[in-house]
């Protein structure tokens, strides 16, 4: 029944836009896992065994040789527990104890980095361990992960700023104290705080990453001009002592008024997860308001893998990256839309058979999962180790969804099966509404 309502949307979906794509189905995802295993199983033994010191893979392994980081790096160190986290998630898709050793041997070594207040990054703890330990928790129920879950809660919760009303991002150049910097990507990163609120941690911690959830919604979701509605930017300054905004603008995008098409793609997971451990409906709200517009923008550009940036001129290249990011967080977001999740879980299939039909890094050389990442202003692409992760963790989502399986959450209890009745009585329930939400995406586009 749920996938006879999926058809019925691809067929209004043909009606109200070109873009043509072949939504990914279970056999699609079976042959992505065990090409995602083949390829992981490369990077083992290219890169050998682990340290604290790394090596952990960051970018580009499409050439048979991953650059890779120390997990202490204050540039590229808030990469380094992707592929753990990869690893992981090939553990759970396959129950292979063979995964789970290799997944406890990257992971073990990121131990200290959640009770060490990052140089430059501080935030991006919540990278690093989440992907990491909060997989390895999730899947094993070891304590001693749970119990570095809890350190990088209060790592976290040290850096909160009750005037600002936010936790620090950056602590670099003029990102640095006397200035207070958020960035959208935080909004990934609370996971130890929302979470850790209920298990071990500090209840005031929920208050932390609610408070810090609505200080971004306030200062980096954009409600103004309508063809903006729903965009983000990527860094919001504030004075430190007396919380005012300072500036807002980018780092990694096009320019200050531009958005950044992977911090658009964080944005949409990382309030789809605010929601999921909050309950809060102002941040599904904001959710689908920003999964509106990146969706909005592909239909726009007849495509289903975003430019770097939505207003980069000329022909900007690709970013795989962001594709994997929000199509991970439009399956989440699907299980929580009521009406509209059907549209939201069929433009996750879209732009997941674009990525598998277009971008694998098939080079017998290659390493890497996906073709084309990019990196940020002035980069190239490449091949990026957490558009592999989340490429992966979207399979999974997806996979789950479709055989009509509970959903699950990095740092949130598997729903309770009656729960997950009332998700899939949601997707069934697309009719109408779907149809208009799909004029709607439409009409914003011509905007």
């Amino acid at each position: 029944m749920q996938r006879l309502a999926l058809f019925a949307c691809a067929s209004i979906a043909c009606l109200t836009s070109e873009v043509r794509a072949s939504p990914l189905d279970l056999p699609g995802i079976a042959s992505d896992l065990s090409f995602i295993e083949g390829q992981a199983e490369k990077t083992l033994a290219s890169l050998g065994t682990p340290t604290v010191s790394g090596p952990y893979p960051v970018y580009g392994g499409d050439s048979g040789t991953w650059t890779t980081t120390s997990p202490s790096d204050g540039a590229m160190g808030w990469t380094s527990g992707f592929f753990p986290g990869e690893l992981w998630l090939l553990y759970q898709a396959t129950g292979s104890k063979k995964w789970l050793n290799a997944a406890n041997t990257w992971t073990l070594p990121l131990e200290s980095q959640a009770s060490t207040v990052r140089p430059d990054d501080p935030t991006d703890i919540g990278f690093i361990i989440g992907t990491s330990f909060g997989n390895g928790y999730r899947l094993t129920g070891d304590p001693t992960y749970k119990s570095t879950l809890i350190d990088a809660g209060n790592t976290l919760a040290s850096l909160y700023n009750p005037t600002v009303k936010a936790v620090s991002s950056w602590t670099f150049g003029s990102f640095g104290p006397p200035n207070f910097t958020v960035i959208i990507d935080s909004m990934m990163t609370l996971g130890p705080l929302q979470w850790g609120a209920t298990n071990g941690g500090s209840s005031n911690w929920a208050t932390i990453a609610t408070t810090h959830a609505q200080t971004v919604t306030t200062n980096l979701v954009r409600t103004t001009p309508v063809s903006a509605f729903g965009s983000t930017y990527e860094v919001a300054v504030f004075n430190q002592t007396t919380g005012a905004l300072e500036s807002r603008g980018t780092f990694a995008g096009y320019s200050d008024s531009s958005t950044w098409a992977r911090g658009q793609a964080w944005a949409l997971y990382g309030f789809v997860q605010a929601y999921q451990t909050s309950d809060n409906p102002a941040f599904l709200t904001t959710a689908e308001d920003i999964a509106n517009y990146f969706v909005g923008q592909l239909l726009a550009d007849n495509t289903w893998i975003p430019p770097w940036d939505f207003n980069a001129l000329g022909t900007p290249p690709v970013d795989t990256s962001a594709a994997a990011i929000a199509a991970d967080g439009l399956i989440m977001l699907s299980t929580v839309s009521g009406s509209l999740g059907a549209g939201y879980l069929l433009d996750a299939e879209n732009i997941l058979g674009a990525l598998s039909s277009d971008y694998l890094d098939l080079a017998p050389t290659g390493e890497a999962v996906l073709l084309d990442g990019f990196p940020g202003a002035g980069k190239t692409n490449t091949a990026l180790i957490y558009g592999d992760y989340y490429f992966t963790e979207a399979l999974l989502r997806l996979q789950n969804v479709l055989d009509g399986k509970p959903g699950w959450l990095l740092y949130s209890p598997v729903p309770e099966p009656s729960t997950w009745a009332m998700m899939l009585l949601g997707f069934a329930g697309l009719g109408f509404a779907g149809y208009r939400r799909r004029q709607k995406l439409a009409g914003a586009a011509s905007i």
